[in-house]
């Protein structure tokens, strides 16, 4: 049975039976119908394998939470209309770009809402004179690169290919170029923007939209849906990066690398590196391995010396000179083999410490090995991400933040948990390890003094207070912000996922 509405000289369902016989929210039934009879070719039920496609690629399967519908607007004008819709209907939503963030609500709804998806945005647009480019949210950063390939050009974008463009930006942004350029979204130049009323905006950091533009270098989603990112190029034909390994063997020595990188190799700012630490239930102890990164045509920088022989000799070293995009061809493809597995984050921020970083690998690990070694397929990365002066000071160069990190402390270490496993079944088993084994790493940490409020949000977890590691006046500022563009919250009310600025 279904119930009838009469909008001019359509007839909208309002109450629809899904395939398992349970009946859809009223008002996301009554969304997805003007959807479909509007833009059929942008509207996605459950029958389909577009809304398959849209509802199972999120990077972590506990994310695949069934909408009652997708809508994937082509263009600024459809997503406009989308929102004034949505709005009309009183209808919850999520909004989708990459999906990378493994926190099942942040960008995805269950039935009782529609999924917003940002895949009909993929377009890419050089500037005439080169020196900045056009890029839709539905691109991944992997297209991007590909995309200035053949002009020698590369952007300050995500370290994987497979990382979507917009929670990248909007989150602040780690990149490889962060020393030389600061964060990602500090050079952003300008945003397309569809506000909580339908209007469609730029916002620039000079024109009568420049508080938006601040607020979306690291603000998150809880103040308009950028439509399109316009970043600020790189002459950039080919950088040398790579993955370097290093068995089992090398913990002390490794921890020093890191610690010692942060200090004092970071002045270098072509260099960069990703150290991982990773375990799973199927071996023996942590193994260690770093990215390796200088964006110039030198096979040995000495800020990355300490990560190869005679200080510690790789078992297998790909750092070679190729562009970004075949950067990606390298590490894009391994991600199709954990597809449906289970994901969490857990981020801690201190000053580099070498003893803190001491005590958080060897209480994490000590405590997977103990309690996760009977969790099948079950698998765990620790990077310790070194955070230089320069690199927060390279932002602040072009207009800052709301994040606002303080440089006088730095460096940081920015401390990335990553878990991944397959079975829901484990789900609780998971929860009850990050709680129980990251407050303990609080615990020891504490006498230290080392441990920052600063938390990267797209590293963050659930129910970490990342707005609350901002200034105080940062986020006054984000709140007027916010009451300026969506005085209704509609982007914090009826989009719930993800941080709100009003919830802090």
């Amino acid at each position: 049975m279904h119930i009838l509405l009469i909008l001019g000289s359509a007839s909208f369902v309002i109450a629809a039976k899904s395939a398992s016989g349970a009946f859809y929210h009223t008002s996301s039934a009554k969304a997805c119908q003007y959807f479909k009879t509007f833009y059929p070719n942008s509207t996605y039920f459950s029958n389909e394998t577009l809304y398959t496609e849209a509802n199972d690629a999120y990077y972590t399967s506990s994310a695949w939470l069934g909408p009652a519908c997708v809508f994937a607007p082509t263009c600024a004008q459809e997503m406009s209309q989308g929102v004034k819709v949505l709005t009309d209907f009183n209808t919850h939503f999520a909004i989708r770009g990459g999906g990378h963030m493994p926190i099942s609500d942040a960008a995805n709804i269950n039935s009782t809402g529609v999924l917003l998806s940002t895949s009909g945005l993929t377009q890419l647009d050089l500037s005439s004179d080169q020196t900045s480019v056009s890029i839709g949210p539905g691109n991944r950063w992997a297209n991007v690169y590909k995309y200035l390939e053949p002009f020698s050009l590369s952007v300050v974008g995500g370290r994987m290919g497979v990382v979507g463009v917009p929670g990248l930006l909007l989150g602040g942004g780690i990149s490889f170029f962060g020393n030389q350029y600061g964060w990602a979204s500090d050079n952003v130049v300008k945003f397309e923007c569809v506000l909580a009323n339908g209007d469609i905006i730029e916002a620039t950091g000079t024109n009568e939209h420049s508080d938006l533009f601040w607020a979306l270098k690291g603000g998150g989603n809880s103040l308009c849906l950028v439509t399109k990112f316009e970043l600020r190029t790189l002459s950039v034909p080919a950088v040398y990066v790579g993955e370097a390994d290093y068995g089992d063997s090398v913990r002390s020595k490794f921890l020093d690398a890191v610690f010692t990188f942060a200090v004092n190799g970071s002045a270098d700012v072509k260099a960069a590196i990703v150290p991982i630490v990773r375990w799973g239930s199927s071996q023996g102890g942590p193994t260690y391995n770093t990215w390796l990164f200088y964006n110039g045509n030198q096979s040995s920088p000495i800020a990355l010396q300490n990560f190869t022989a005679p200080n510690m000799m790789p078992s297998s070293n790909t750092f070679s000179y190729r562009s970004m995009y075949g950067w990606t061809q390298e590490t894009d493809p391994p991600m199709s083999q954990i597809h449906g597995f289970r994901q969490r984050f857990y981020v801690t921020s201190i000053t580099a410490s070498l003893e803190a970083m001491s005590i958080i690998h060897d209480t994490y690990f000590t405590a997977a090995q103990a309690r996760l070694s009977n969790v099948t397929n079950f698998f765990t990365g620790v990077a310790f991400m070194p955070i230089s002066e320069n690199y927060i000071a390279a932002g602040n160069d072009r207009g800052g933040d709301p994040m606002g990190v303080d440089a006088s402390k730095a460096p940081y270490i920015w401390v990335e948990q990553s878990l991944s496993w397959p079975d829901p079944a484990d789900d609780s088993k998971i929860e009850e390890f990050l709680t129980s084994v990251n407050a303990e790493i609080s615990s020891k940490l504490e006498s230290l003094g080392v441990t920052s409020p600063f938390l990267y949000l797209n590293d963050a977890d659930a129910g970490q207070p990342v707005f609350e590691g901002y200034p105080k006046q940062n986020v006054e500022r984000l709140k007027k912000i916010r009451a300026r563009y969506d005085l209704h919250m509609i982007f914090t009310d009826l989009m719930p996922g993800g941080w709100k600025i009003e919830h802090t």
